[in-house]
């Protein structure tokens, strides 16, 4: 029989796994992703194309925007929003760029621990996934001593335990130092990093229990950070890793753990399936002292750990997904394959781009004067030749005051505080129109 519930209570986990459902599923794998403004209908592709696949539910390994991009309140909305677009149910891991990131300048220079709050607040509200047919899953917040870590959650579909742990890029900000060159005015003298990582190592530890008690073929442990190839980051100022304990008890645990481990991860954008973990990489090859990563040609590190595969998901400019196939009665239980989106077809005529001056994004925060200016050149056509530009308030919205509204670089005044939306037309030399608009919120 096929089970209908993708998520078990806990009394359920001790069921014999001749109960449970043995039926084959696949699951839809994405993360950092979508990366700016230009990626985003393209993201918007990859949700419409999972959509129409059979997929039992996605998940979304962390980094919902780039590392240059603003951390204001609206972009968690959006992908809030983004989430419930899916069919199906979405789990979710927290990356980097949510948080860690949003003091840089062009982030918004936001204190880090209150986008972190922003994150949990909007995105983890309940202990249900999101998408559009939501299911309980298990969250290790249900334990008063880890009620903060509404994130890390677990999930149980037969023969295989999914598990999703807060282990974020930027060194799992470990002595976040350094904010790209000046010091990081909000360093916390790693009190966020001491007790996430604490609570990451029971829940990494609780995942493996769970998956030998209900007799699981295979863990599945979705996270963000690149903890192989990106096990130590030194630019952020820091002198040791902030992923040795986290690989450690990782390896001992698959090394004693009769089925198949996957660590499903993003954090360096190359996609990949392949097996790096051995007994001795990635390492520091010393237990105190500055960390001095263990490095040999690939095939001198060590006894591999041959039932750990790593899988790292399309990202950055790659605006693909991976498809995961579970195939309990087969040889290898897990199966990869890479979705390549095809490229969208190229619309005939005009295209309106609407950004920020030397930009490739828009940014519609106002600023304290009520002045926002924004760029359209880099608008296009199909056709050939110039452009004309015709800048105006949507019809609906607030009227804001306008000047140069028939060049690419218009400049609006806003008065009163309030959600403006502002729309670009451009007209190429056949007549052929396109307007695009953005939202604009004076605050």
């Amino acid at each position: 029989m096929k089970l209908n519930t993708l998520s078990l209570p806990l009394a359920a986990l001790c069921l014999p796994i001749g109960l449970l459902a043995q039926a084959p599923f696949d699951i839809a794998l994405i993360g950092d992703t979508p990366y700016g403004v230009a990626a985003e209908p393209r993201f918007e592709r990859v949700i419409a194309d999972i959509n129409r696949q059979n997929v039992e539910f996605t998940v979304h390994i962390g980094d919902t925007k780039s590392g240059s991009t603003r951390c204001d309140d609206s972009h968690y909305t959006r992908v809030l929003n983004w989430f419930n677009s899916f069919q199906k149910p979405l789990l979710y891991s927290v990356g980097d760029n949510e948080w860690t990131d949003c003091m840089r300048t062009n982030n918004g220079a936001y204190n880090p621990l209150d986008r972190l709050a922003m994150v949990r607040k909007t995105l983890f509200a309940t202990n249900m996934s999101l998408g559009q047919r939501p299911i309980p899953l298990i969250k290790q917040s249900a334990d008063p001593k880890y009620a903060l870590y509404v994130e890390n959650s677990m999930l149980v579909k037969a023969p295989v335990v999914f598990a999703t742990i807060h282990v974020p890029g930027s060194n799992n900000n470990l002595e976040y130092k350094l904010n790209q060159g000046p010091a990081n005015p909000f360093y916390d003298q790693d009190k966020e990093f001491q007790a996430r990582n604490a609570a990451n190592i029971v829940w990494l530890r609780q995942a493996f229990k769970t998956a030998k008690d209900t007799k699981s073929l295979g863990l599945m442990i979705f996270i963000q950070a690149n903890v192989f190839e990106a096990f130590f980051e030194e630019v952020v100022g820091s002198t040791r890793s902030g992923y040795e304990e986290f690989v450690s008890v990782l390896r001992s645990e698959t090394k004693a753990f009769a089925g198949e481990v996957v660590l499903v991860s993003g954090d360096t954008h190359y996609m990949r399936v392949d097996k790096p973990l051995t007994d001795l990489y990635p390492a520091c090859t010393a237990a105190t002292g500055p960390c001095k990563p263990f490095e040999a040609a690939l095939d001198a590190r060590g006894a591999r750990v041959l039932n750990f595969t790593r899988v790292e998901v399309p990202g950055s400019a790659d605006v693909h997904w991976a498809l995961c196939h579970i195939r309990p009665n087969e040889r290898n239980l897990f199966q990869f394959e890479f979705m390549i989106m095809p490229a969208a077809a190229v619309t005939a005529g005009p295209s309106a781009v609407v950004t920020q001056p030397g930009s490739t994004t828009a940014v519609t925060t106002v600023d304290s004067n009520g002045l926002l200016t924004l760029d359209g050149s880099q608008s296009n056509t199909t056709n050939g030749g110039d452009l004309s530009y015709s800048w105006s308030s949507a019809q609906g919205y607030p009227v804001a005051g306008l000047t140069r509204g028939d060049t690419a670089t218009p400049t609006f005044q806003f008065v009163l505080r309030g959600t403006y939306q502002v729309a670009l037309t451009v007209t190429d030399r056949t007549g052929a129109t396109s307007t695009s608009a953005v939202t604009v919120r004076y605050q």
